[in-house]
């Protein structure tokens, strides 16, 4: 026990997500059953997350990672950013679909109760790749270099659900899949920076990437989709980054020396 302790401590960020890993693919294949299977694998960042905080720094660890979930005050405009930026998004990829011959642009159908719950539960997901993971790539990197390694392994994370039939990506191609969503995370790690490392405001920023492509985006044809998708946030990624340079911010919220080591 004393021995694997001291790895958790030489490596905590390995750790992390080796666990996320771990503690969520094996019930991806539960999905194909049943989508409500999926609720409990969005809770594997989270409580990897928690292990090894509490592994590596006890209470105080614990404190802080589940004191991101309600640091609200960050300033109303990235409340603003978080839920009308993928609005935004998600409208122009669905403008350049109909340009491309889409029937049909928005799609009313494409939200059900499920994808609410979503919303709600994405905080399994970001307590530990916003509350755990981001800020500890930050201790040693600029925000550009730690959202662009975060939004990899994010992206990996999802691997099995493009194999187990019933899941969300199932027969989508993955290497869009990556580059979508490592432009998510440089999105995602630019509005962090602002928000004073919010979690909450990181995890509504992820849940309205999710309800807005299912609001705007009609599925007939997916695959394209992702590729529009991949487009529009990989510019918004590109253009936040050229502007605002390595730091994502001219005047950055970043905690490196709480997690320097």
């Amino acid at each position: 026990m004393g021995t694997m302790k001291a790895f958790v401590k030489r490596h905590p960020l390995v750790v992390f997500f080796i666990l996320a890993y771990a503690l969520t693919w094996p019930l991806i294949p539960l999905v194909s059953v049943s989508p409500l299977w999926g609720f409990p694998a969005l809770f594997g960042p989270a409580l990897a997350a928690v292990i090894v905080a509490a592994l590596t720094d006890g209470r105080p660890g614990l404190r802080d990672l589940l004191g991101r979930l309600v640091r609200w005050r960050v300033g109303v405009r990235w409340y603003a950013v978080a839920l009308g930026l993928p609005m935004v998004l998600a409208l122009t990829a669905a403008g350049l679909n109909l340009l491309l011959g889409a029937q049909t642009a928005v799609n009313f159908g494409g939200l059900s109760v499920l994808n609410f719950v979503v919303f709600v539960l994405i905080v399994g997901e970001e307590l530990g790749w916003r509350g755990y993971g981001l800020p500890r790539l930050l201790a040693e990197r600029s925000a550009l270099a730690a959202s662009l390694i975060l939004g990899a392994l994010w992206g990996a994370w999802h691997l099995p659900t493009f194999f187990v039939p019933g899941a969300p990506q199932y027969g989508l191609p993955f290497y869009v899949f990556v580059v979508l969503i490592v432009a998510y995370s440089v999105v995602i790690g630019w509005v962090y920076v602002h928000a004073r490392g919010s979690v909450l405001v990181a995890s509504l920023l992820h849940g309205a990437i999710n309800l807005s492509q299912g609001f705007f985006l009609g599925g007939v044809d997916p695959a394209r989709e992702y590729w529009l998708l991949a487009a529009v946030y990989g510019a918004t990624a590109l253009t936040v980054a050229l502007v605002l340079g390595a730091n994502l911010s001219r005047n950055p919220y970043v905690e490196a020396d709480r997690f320097r080591v």
